[in-house]
């Protein structure tokens, strides 16, 4: 008896026994919900019952690990002492495999009356085994056995059984008191020319009672064939997650393409080093990919990196005018809608046309940020160029990332629909808002002139700008075009301006060109962008900033013309010639001997916080005698109205007009005849032009009597 009692106590101690020694409290359990029915069940005493509930089989470099769990019914009034009962894996050849509890469960030691247990075992097999090769034995102690064990009953796993949560149903597994659920969220599988690029958000749901940290988890995508390829979970390392809340994690890899696509699992492995293998926590069919592609205009779609998940929205793809080319640009916004910052992309695309014309492609940001915050927005322009006569039916945008010097992997495919092809439009008297991050302004076309030249007019359109930044700002360049409504294309000149605009100071720009005579004005709309360089990849900023010449530009925008405005003041009072507004008063005129001697006060005001280009502008005043007995003219550049850099107001000479007021401006004309047409000298006119690059528009003309002071 005493022998038989010592070979009983043997037995248990060697089931018991871990191949290593860890603290448990380290390992979470790993168990199936208790609602999911049992692959089968073995009845022992007094109702009890032992189910297997979930059974699943690891490859391992020395064969294969089989994890399984056994939820323990006690039934009866009294303990149910686990030294009593213990388990073997055969296999169909009749080789017998060793089972162990797992560290973590080693400290139960008996199941109470009327309730259950849940225990996780694990196993090695051979590693040419199926789990359907396998049958779990239920042995319980019996001295009146020559081998001391009574087999109680045995689980055979049924053909159909897999252990892998079909696709659209929830895994789950148990880590220390808490059941964690894990649903895939999303799935897309890029591609390179020699890997598949999968990408999946996994979300985790802590459904317990208390706070969960994550244990080391190897997360692997399971082939057809059994073959396991890793995954990087991003920021997955002793993630947290608290009762009745769910985390997201982000997931990405790279599969050979011999592997093929089709019949993939997501596998979820718990690393135990001092065991010195991996067990399987959860198995589950991943769904059919994403689609990587998009069009509608307001659509999200999403892509996934190493880095993490980024929502991308396409504006719009347009076909605007260069030259003799055509560009094609598109308006994307990439977003952060995740909790962590997330770097920008370092991506490359290109255009395909009608699925067989590539076209490449640039990318230029015009935010000024080096990352993506969460719930932020990134505007990022895409643009190539095109003959302007080629025809297409349909345009991709196709995103790659730049994974090396050679290696580009796709990321996102983006089809444009005949309805994004439509320019936005500013209509008349509206305003349009840039909220790119860095250069937020507002646009206004506030009013448009016509300067008459011989065989051509120039119209010059006069943009307003307004800095809705914090900080002095330079103007983002802008390209610009005159479209008449016939379909024909006039490139335009902007103005630069030199100076930093104010926090909601403004500035106005010239934004003009040459039209031939007889042109027919009507219904042209202004064409805007901004100014690029695609070498450098640059938004074009004017003055001290700027960049090379701009070969390109992007974010276009249409803006409607008011009607041009050519009343003709009969005062030359308060004259706009922006920024500055020009009033003569007290002219008079006077002969002395044979010099003709003009005289009159001036005044001349500038708005504040306002910045223009003065280049190319004067004002000219023209001096016309009623009877054709004196005319003359004198213009004054614009650019000389304020002290130039190192000047004082008092080094200005007498000749010139200067910002502020001033009694008695002189100018004087010598005309020897003069002096013998002094009685027939009797009105004349005084008129003021605005001339801009040599083509005039009068703005005042007054009717004044010679050697009278004027108003």
């Amino acid at each position: 008896m005493r022998n038989k009692m010592a070979a009983r106590a043997t037995a248990m101690a060697l089931l018991l026994t871990l191949s290593t020694g860890t603290a448990m409290s380290m390992l979470p359990r790993s168990v199936q919900a208790a609602s999911e029915p049992a692959i089968g069940a073995v009845s022992v005493n007094g109702g009890s019952s032992f189910e297997l509930k979930k059974i699943q089989m690891l490859p391992d470099p020395s064969g294969n690990i089989v994890t399984f769990t056994v939820n323990i019914h006690n039934k009866g009034n009294s303990d149910l002492s686990l030294v009593d009962y213990w388990f073997r894996l055969k296999g169909k050849s009749g080789n017998a495999y060793s089972v162990r509890m797992m560290p973590q469960d080693k400290v139960v030691k008996q199941v109470g009356a009327h309730s259950n247990e849940e225990i996780t075992y694990y196993a090695k097999v051979g590693s040419g085994l199926k789990l359907q090769d396998l049958q779990l034995q239920i042995i319980k102690w019996d001295s009146s056995q020559a081998n001391f064990e009574k087999v109680l009953g045995q689980v055979s796993i049924p053909a159909s059984y897999t252990g892998v949560t079909p696709k659209g149903e929830s895994a789950s597994f148990q880590t220390g008191s808490s059941e964690l659920k894990l649903s895939t969220q999303k799935f897309t599988n890029g591609k390179n020319e020699k890997y598949y690029l999968p990408a999946i958000t996994l979300r985790l749901e802590n459904t317990g009672g208390s706070a969960v940290v994550l244990p080391d988890i190897q997360y692997s995508l399971r082939t057809p064939e059994g073959l396991l390829y890793p995954l990087e979970a991003k920021k997955a390392k002793d993630l947290t997650i608290s009762p009745k809340d769910s985390k997201d994690i982000q997931l990405t890899g790279t599969i050979p393409l011999k592997a093929g696509e089709k019949g993939w699992e997501l596998v979820l492995t718990q690393i135990h080093p001092e065991l010195k293998f991996n067990t399987l926590l959860a198995a589950q069919q991943l769904p059919a990919p994403s689609e990587t592609t998009g069009g509608e205009a307001g659509r999200e779609t999403q892509f996934m990196n190493k880095s993490g998940l980024y929502t991308a929205n396409l504006s719009g793809i347009y076909r605007l005018p260069w030259e003799d080319q055509d560009i094609l640009t598109a308006n994307l916004r990439l977003s952060n809608q995740g909790e962590q910052s997330l770097p920008i992309p370092d991506m490359t695309a290109y255009f395909l046309l009608d699925n067989a014309v590539r076209v490449e492609a640039k990318i230029v940001r015009t935010d000024k940020v080096i990352g993506i915050d969460p719930g932020a927005v990134l505007a990022v322009e895409i643009l190539g160029k095109i003959p302007y006569t080629y025809e297409y039916k349909e345009v991709k945008l196709v995103l790659q990332e730049k994974e090396s010097e050679t290696q580009m992997n796709d990321l996102l495919e983006l089809t444009a629909k005949s309805e994004l092809q439509k320019l936005p439009f500013i209509g008349l008297g509206s305003t349009y808002k840039r909220e790119d991050t860095g250069r937020k302004a507002s646009y206004t076309v506030s009013e448009i002139h016509t300067y008459a030249g011989l065989s051509g007019n120039i119209v010059s359109a006069e943009l307003d700008i307004e800095n809705l930044e914090k900080r002095f700002t330079p103007l983002t360049g802008l390209v610009a075009h005159f479209q008449l409504k016939d379909g024909k294309v006039y490139p335009a000149t902007v103005s630069e301006i030199k100076k930093s605009i104010a926090p909601n100071g403004k500035a106005r720009a010239n934004v003009w060109t040459t039209i031939p005579e007889g042109v027919d004005m009507e219904n042209v709309h202004l064409l805007l962008g901004d100014a690029v360089t695609l070498t450098e990849g640059t938004v074009k900023q004017t003055g001290a900033q700027q960049a090379a010449k701009p070969d390109a530009y992007v974010k276009p925008m249409t803006f409607a013309l008011p009607k041009e405005k050519n009343d003709v003041k009969d005062k030359l009072k308060d004259l706009d010639l922006f920024p500055y507004i020009v009033s003569f008063s007290r002219i008079n005129t006077s002969i002395n001997t044979d010099v003709l001697s003009l005289k009159f006060d001036y005044n001349i005001r500038k708005k504040l916080l306002t910045e223009s280009s003065p280049d190319g502008h004067k004002l000219v005043l023209v001096f016309e005698d009623f009877n054709g007995k004196k005319s003359f003219e004198k213009s004054y550049d614009l650019k000389n109205w304020e002290p130039r850099e190192g000047q004082t107001a008092e080094q200005v000479t007498e000749a010139e007009l200067r910002i502020g007021s001033k009694e008695q401006f002189e100018i004087r004309v010598q005309d020897a005849d003069l002096i013998y047409k002094q009685r027939f000298l009797e009105k004349f006119h005084l008129s003021v032009y605005h001339e801009f690059q040599g083509q005039r528009k009068m703005i005042a003309r007054q009717s004044l009597d010679w050697f009278v002071f004027s108003d």
